[in-house]
């Protein structure tokens, strides 16, 4: 199944729908476009019961499809396969495997200094809508890229902002962009999404553009999604011996 725009135009199409949605407009609320997003997406009770994902993305720029697990609301797992392979244990992240240096000496497990942090919580919450799993604002009206969309903010645990686009006729997300400050520089990373499919009763974007720097946007696709897969503890667990590093990190 694929989603497009014209399928919310349809919805909206009926008579009663209409007076609902002009009344809301008056009175929007970010409560209110979240439960839309949500029956949009596969409905309230499929969001509530969805509690892991699997992902598989091919990247133009990487040589490796990257396979990402994520257990709600702040534990990723990332394997580019063949290369390395990341977990967050929605405080820290390590790698546990990486590929050799191109000298050909071998790189290890390794602790990430904590002020990375961040960059796992924004790889999630541009995977999968962070407003389902915190507070979010709503901002407004916003035209993008010729599309109606609402506004919603939310802040991420490490307080990084995370502002979603949602299409004001369909009620999926469009964009997401993320507002971060790296070693005093500011930057404004976006995902575009599209082709929204069915899997399992949920649907999720089979593409989406991507960007750090907004002159060099790359397009990826997603392989497969699987919801839902049995995801033990180990799999986002850190290592003993690098979990005592913990006291020698800055």
């Amino acid at each position: 199944m694929r989603v497009t725009r014209s399928w919310g135009r349809t919805l909206l199409a009926v008579p009663a729908v209409i007076g609902v949605t002009l009344v809301a407009c008056a009175q929007e609320t970010a409560e209110r476009i979240v439960a839309r997003s949500a029956d949009a997406m596969g409905g309230s009770e499929m969001i509530a019961a969805l509690t892991t994902l699997r992902i598989r993305t091919v990247y133009p720029d990487h040589a490796y499809p990257v396979i990402s697990e994520i257990r709600r609301p702040n534990q990723m797992r990332t394997e580019g396969v063949g290369e390395y392979v990341l977990v967050f244990d929605g405080q820290r992240g390590a790698f546990l495997e990486r590929a050799p240096a191109e000298d050909g000496t071998p790189q290890g497990p390794e602790l990430i200094d904590t002020k990375y942090s961040r960059d796992f919580e924004l790889d999630i919450a541009f995977a999968f809508p962070a407003f389902f799993d915190y507070p979010s604002e709503y901002l407004g009206r916003e035209v993008v890229d010729g599309v109606e969309t609402h506004k919603l903010v939310v802040e991420l645990p490490l307080g990084v902002p995370m502002t979603y686009f949602i299409d004001a006729d369909t009620y999926l997300p469009l964009k997401a962009r993320a507002d971060i400050t790296v070693d005093g520089t500011e930057y404004h990373p976006e995902r575009v999404y599209g082709d929204y499919r069915e899997t399992e009763g949920f649907l999720y974007p089979r593409t989406f553009t991507y960007f750090w720097l907004p002159d060099d946007v790359n397009e990826a696709s997603v392989e497969a999604v699987d919801v839902n897969v049995t995801l033990a503890d180990d799999r986002f667990a850190i290592p003993a011996d690098l979990e005592e590093q913990v006291g020698e990190s800055p």
